[in-house]
């Protein structure tokens, strides 16, 4: 059946002319998900031999990967960024377990198709990981935050007055998630809230500041400066309690409440550090709801202050749909790195795509 399915994208893939640099088609039936991608990738590649100058050896596994996904093959390779525009996809052949990324960041709207070989050089199997993915298995510090933003007005955080940006959802987000008002407490108590976004049982942008003004005045211990990753947990906890979710949990990814597309932010300070994404980004979301994008999650900025007997308080609130949000907040960048990024694979990342 699986084989079927991927004949299917290879034939439909080839009939529309499209090339690897094509612009990815994300509705027309030609954007591939990334777990088919890996399924189609190890069992084209699987057994190909890779024993070649490391040029060469790029270039005959690149030939591989269009065959895989059904693309005319060039007869050279440009040097794009991704190098396959069209499935928004990078290739890395990996023999050890040391991903090297040369003279850029890792993108969050990407993803990266890992190849692996074994002593022999023969490939065994691949996985594909998305740029968050890829960004969270570093440890050393290195990634730098891409886009960051402050609040237009100029007032200090943890005195900003609270503002709901977005008077509705996005057009998009209505057509693929159905957003509701109404949305009865025992229903979102039966939510967990890391399980994906269900049409009907998703509160709309303006419940949901209702709900989460209920945040805005308590408090939470704070772990200390350098624990803004627990800092974080804190206010999530609230902000599960507010929406009278299933309890508290947290699968560490974008969005942080994924059930009702919800990213959370805390601000002790001005800056807003967004990691690899750009809120109003119209690049789909392969974690959520099929067709929901970046522009359609709904940004909740919490502002706080610390106090001197160790409690965080939560002052004020914004709330933005990600197509709304610089109107409320100037975008900056970050400070970028122009060197050979090397992050870590866990040992057992390909074990179970290989057999």
């Amino acid at each position: 059946m699986t084989d079927s399915i991927d004949d299917a994208i290879r034939e439909r893939i080839a009939a529309s002319g499209s090339t690897i640099y094509s612009l990815p088609d994300e509705n027309a039936g030609l954007f591939i998900p990334r777990d088919q991608i890996e399924r189609m990738l190890t069992h084209s590649l699987r057994g190909l031999n890779l024993d070649y100058a490391l040029r060469t050896r790029a270039k005959v596994c690149k030939q591989a990967v269009c065959t895989a996904l059904g693309y005319p093959t060039p007869t050279s390779f440009k040097k794009t960024k991704p190098r396959f525009p069209a499935q928004k996809l990078d290739v890395y052949v990996q023999k050890n377990n040391n991903l090297q990324i040369w003279n850029e960041e890792v993108d969050g709207e990407r993803r990266y198709a890992l190849i692996r070989v074994n002593d022999d050089e023969i490939v065994t199997t691949a996985r594909v990981l998305t740029g968050e993915e890829v960004a969270q298995l570093d440890r050393t510090g290195t990634l730098t935050s891409k886009y960051q933003a402050k609040r237009r007005d100029d007032g200090v955080a943890g005195f900003m007055p609270s503002s709901l940006v977005s008077s509705s959802d996005t057009e998009n987000m209505n057509r693929v998630l159905r957003p509701r008002r109404d949305v009865p407490d025992d229903v979102l108590a039966s939510l967990s809230p890391i399980q994906s976004p269900q049409p009907g049982l998703v509160l709309s942008i303006d419940a949901l500041y209702v709900r989460l003004g209920a945040v805005v005045g308590q408090s939470f211990a704070d772990p200390g400066v350098l624990q803004d990753r627990n800092r974080g947990e804190g206010l999530h906890r609230l902000v599960c309690e507010s929406l009278k979710l299933d309890g508290f949990a947290d699968r560490g990814q974008f969005p942080d409440v994924p059930c009702q597309a919800l990213e959370v932010k805390l601000q002790t300070s001005p800056t807003i550090d967004l990691g690899l994404f750009s809120p109003d980004s119209d690049n789909l979301i392969e974690s959520l709801a099929k067709g929901l994008q970046h522009r359609d999650v709904r940004y909740a900025v919490f502002y706080g202050e610390v106090s001197a007997s160790g409690s965080v308080k939560i002052t004020g609130l914004v709330l933005s749909t990600g197509a709304d949000f610089f109107a409320e907040f100037r975008r900056f960048g970050g400070l970028t790195k122009n060197k050979k990024l090397q992050i870590p694979l866990p040992r057992d990342l390909f074990f179970d795509t290989e057999g």
